[in-house]
């Protein structure tokens, strides 16, 4: 039986009060989701964690692996199995091993409160279970940014750290910086850009929503390039900015 087709029976099973743990019985997200949510789990899915951050994306017999300061990793589903906790997916690759568990309960994220109609938990090579939401890979994110929505130059998008010894131990400096154009991702937080003003062609000045460690907070950065866009600075409300160079792996 395909991935699939596993996943759509299990959907169709009714969940009892012995499915549910006692910590997210006790939690908003422990709420069973509808019948026309638990339909949608007939497909791919995508389970996304925060701290740390990794999304584990199922496409057929494949999950396909990401996370920051981590390369791709595509890995074969080894094993499909619905248990007493719900849909477990079992994947490998040369590397290693990684599980998906995905249950039909409704999750909110803890950093920005987007709402999922199922919960996810990821066991990467043995490190885990990290828990996080999952959604139906063809349902757009929840919360995702309109194609209207402020975004950073591509000259600052990239990865960057504290110097060229710590872009080669990748997520081990508290300095570790990864810049998209719509996000900021440090060590231990989130930031999205609101109002963002080009003050020359090497520095940008921008409002942030910050979330990290269950707290949010708004806050105005300048970002500065130099060095032929190798160097940046990012310069906040309270003293002088902070240097990081690009990693260039």
């Amino acid at each position: 039986m395909s991935v699939s087709a596993m996943l759509l029976a299990a959907c169709g099973e009714s969940s009892s009060r012995n499915d549910v743990t006692p910590s997210e019985a006790d939690t908003p997200s422990a709420v069973q989701a509808p019948a026309d949510e638990r339909a949608a789990l007939d497909g791919d899915l995508v389970i996304s964690t925060n701290e740390p951050f990794w999304q584990a994306r199922l496409e057929g017999e494949t999950v396909v692996l990401t996370g920051i300061d981590a390369p791709e990793r595509r890995l074969a589903v080894a094993a499909s199995a619905l248990t007493s906790e719900g849909q477990r997916i079992t994947a490998r690759d040369g590397q290693g091993e990684v599980v998906l568990l995905v249950r039909r309960m409704r999750c909110e994220d803890d950093m920005s409160g987007a709402r999922f109609p199922m919960t996810g938990h990821l066991t990467i090579d043995g490190r885990g279970p990290f828990r996080g939401c999952a959604r139906p890979a063809s349902m757009p994110a929840p919360g995702e940014r309109d194609a209207g929505a402020a975004m950073l130059p591509e000259a600052f998008v990239g990865r960057w750290d504290a110097d060229a010894a710590a872009c080669s131990t990748p997520g081990a400096s508290d300095l570790g910086l990864t810049i998209t154009p719509d996000r900021l991702r440090f060590h231990e937080s989130v930031a999205s850009p609101g109002d963002v003003e080009r003050l020359d062609a090497d520095t940008v000045r921008a409002s942030f929503e910050f979330e990290g460690e269950g707290e949010r907070w708004q806050a105005t950065h300048t970002l500065r390039l130099q060095d032929a866009g190798n160097t940046l600075t990012l310069e906040g409300p309270d003293g002088p900015g902070v240097v990081r160079v690009r990693c260039t792996d």
